[in-house]
């Protein structure tokens, strides 16, 4: 099947690039709009496959590299840098001058969001601060509050002072990731991410994958995760649209999934509509498994029952 494969590229909240946008679209007039908001450290090209399974269900797929992601950047230098300040707030905003070309591009088509890890995050404080309206939001691979994303937040933003706001610090990329790999072979240093050893093999071969982020760009980072574990975030989320929960129990980011429970328990006390599903033995990157079909199902009927 063919499919319409439109790029854009859009000027960034942070200021350090324009932002690089692709749109997989059925021939047809779609029938609703599906946005990615993808993770830390990868791209979009990543999401072809399932943005044409979207597509060929009838949907647009909106997607774009985060600042400092793929091909939104204009050096490798730039790859994990957000820029001098409030990263944390204008991914967000970023995605929703995405949202705002969807809506212009294919006008009255309701609009899902896809956010995954840190894109879960972003996902997050884009509906906390209701930056564009939309219809249903999945949320992926997303984690529960850190106690210390507070003190992160300070010791990447005083390594920064010190050795430049785009030195790449061992120390809090290991603070950050070092325990995730613990469970697990550690055939790689990535093994967390997902059972599949390809996909794994896939992702470290990838030159815009898997590297460090500067030290602006992790405070940032611990700064929106704090953001969005604040009751407050909870509270601001809109409670009209339907919120979908999706994790492996075996995702470390999660918390083997206590860290998805405690949010989706969060979403609940605060009123919204929230559902939540926990897939057995699988770890980060549910989407990229041997049984991803399994899990773009279930995202492609959460989509439908939005429409």
């Amino acid at each position: 099947m063919e499919f319409l494969h439109n790029e854009y590229k859009i000027p960034s909240a942070t200021g350090v690039a324009d932002i690089y946008v692709q749109c997989i679209a059925p021939d047809a007039e779609p029938t609703a709009i599906i946005q990615v908001i993808h993770g830390m450290a990868e791209h979009t090209d990543r999401y072809i496959d399932v943005a044409n399974y979207f597509a060929a269900a009838g949907f647009a797929v909106f997607m774009s590299d985060h600042a400092g992601h793929g091909k939104s950047i204009t050096a490798n230098d730039d790859l994990g840098y957000f820029g001098e300040t409030d990263g944390d707030k204008h991914l967000a905003e970023d995605a929703a001058a995405v949202t705002k070309l969807a809506k212009q591009t294919y006008p009255g088509k309701k609009v899902i969001l896809w956010g995954h890890s840190m894109g879960s995050f972003v996902t997050r404080n884009y509906l906390a601060r209701k930056l564009e309206t939309v219809d249903g939001a999945v949320i992926c691979g997303t984690a529960g509050a850190n106690p210390a994303a507070g003190v992160g937040a300070i010791l990447a933003n005083l390594i920064a002072k010190v050795k430049g706001s785009k030195y790449r610090s061992p120390f809090i990329n290991s603070l950050a990731f070092g325990a995730y790999n613990k469970k697990f072979a550690g055939r790689t240093d990535f093994d967390w991410l997902s059972v599949d050893e390809k996909n794994i093999d896939v992702y470290i071969a990838d030159p815009k994958c898997g590297y460090l982020f500067t030290a602006t760009a992790y405070r940032d980072l611990f700064k929106l995760l704090a953001a969005v574990s604040d009751k407050k975030s909870f509270a601001d989320t809109p409670k009209d649209i339907p919120l979908y929960l999706i994790a492996g129990d075996m995702d470390p980011v999660g918390n083997f999934g206590k860290g998805v429970t405690e949010v989706y328990n969060n979403f609940k006390a605060a009123g919204c509509n929230v559902s939540c599903k926990l897939y057995e033995g699988l770890r980060h990157e549910i989407h990229n498994e041997t049984v991803k079909k399994e899990i773009w199902e279930d995202i492609l009927s959460f989509a439908r029952s939005v429409l």
